[in-house]
């Protein structure tokens, strides 16, 4: 089929083709441990016209195939099912490499991009001593051999144009909950005011604005958080569900459809957020490992940061926490 005959299709199956869509897709990563941080993730997309869910997932099926970055092989997944501690952070990282080159990003590296990626949180990770060897640079995969990756994802005209995570320390997460609220609340609130980031960044002649996320743990109900959130629009319920909660905003500006899906990590946008929030936390961790490992006398073995593991840990670490005068709320979430 030529290229014109194949638009003529398309056109035909969305008769609004010629608008465009803002798709954003958010996970994390870190929300049940309780040591290192807490990561939120968004993509934002720019889709041609406003396709149906089913249609969407045909646009993204060559994201879910493998490829190869230059020697390493990628494919994009729920960071669960494609990250294994002792397969390292290659593919991860290659996948993240090449998002930054598909974003235009004129950043070569992990350290010179931080900025970028994080800027909301970079003085709260500074700040932190156990991640200011996040900061360790990680030159990206370069752009050469990640074109033909890049070529195949692209190969529907699918847009990725920005790329953004949250990096909630142990201290933040703590002094939020003191209020009164808890860590449910704390994500919700965090990744709908990433939602709303991404949409006034990349929304422009957007006509609409389609947002998908994972279920937040048992949550059912997000009319209230996003009510307060987008204050000046107006949350509609359109269905709470045991496998899905939607929500359309109206007001000024496009409107905002909003889903919360059970499993929502399948669709692949929400797959590609949840990998680079996977990526990031495993920076964190490890950075986290290798301060307290340089401080401990004799051999301290590593932790992911999950309550009974990191029990051991902290008790392994208990007189550098008092050396170092290191206070409990800044290294031990509360909640």
């Amino acid at each position: 089929m030529s290229v014109g005959a194949a638009a003529d299709r398309l056109i035909r199956r969305y008769p609004r083709w010629l608008t465009s869509m803002l798709l954003i897709a958010t996970d994390e990563a870190g929300y049940g441990p309780k040591l290192g941080p807490l990561i939120i993730t968004g993509t934002a997309w720019e889709v041609q016209g406003h396709p149906d869910r089913e249609s969407l997932d045909r646009l993204f099926s060559p994201l879910r195939e493998p490829q190869f970055c230059g020697e390493i092989p990628v494919v994009v997944d729920d960071s669960k099912a494609v990250f294994k501690p002792s397969g390292g952070l290659a593919g991860l990282h290659a996948v993240v490499s090449a998002c930054m080159h598909w974003c235009k990003r004129p950043e070569k590296s992990f350290l010179s991009a931080l900025p970028y990626m994080v800027d909301e949180d970079l003085p709260a990770i500074r700040g932190t001593p156990w991640l200011e060897m996040l900061c360790h640079d990680e030159p990206w995969v370069p752009l050469s051999e990640t074109k033909e990756c890049l070529a195949s994802w692209q190969s529907t005209g699918l847009r990725l144009v920005g790329v953004q995570s949250r990096v909630i320390t142990a201290k933040v997460f703590n002094e939020f909950c003191e209020g009164g609220a808890n860590k449910a609340d704390l994500l919700s609130q965090t990744t709908l005011n990433l939602v709303k980031r991404l949409a006034s960044e990349y929304q422009g002649d957007s006509e609409f604005i389609d947002v998908y996320c994972d279920r937040h743990g048992g949550r059912r109900y997000y009319a209230g958080v996003l009510q307060h959130v987008f204050s000046e629009r107006l949350a509609q319920v359109q269905t709470e569900s045991a496998k899905e909660s939607s929500y359309r905003l109206t007001g000024s500006g496009p409107d905002l459809s909003v889903r919360f899906t059970v499993k929502g990590d399948r669709f692949s946008p929400v797959a590609l957020a949840s990998m680079h929030a996977k990526y990031l936390r495993e920076k964190c961790m490890s950075a986290l490992n290798q301060y307290f490992a340089d401080r401990c006398v004799g051999e301290l073995k590593p932790t992911a940061g999950y309550p009974v593991d990191a029990d051991r840990f902290l008790a392994s670490i208990s007189d550098i926490i008092v050396r170092e005068k290191i206070e409990g709320k800044h290294l031990i979430r509360a909640r």
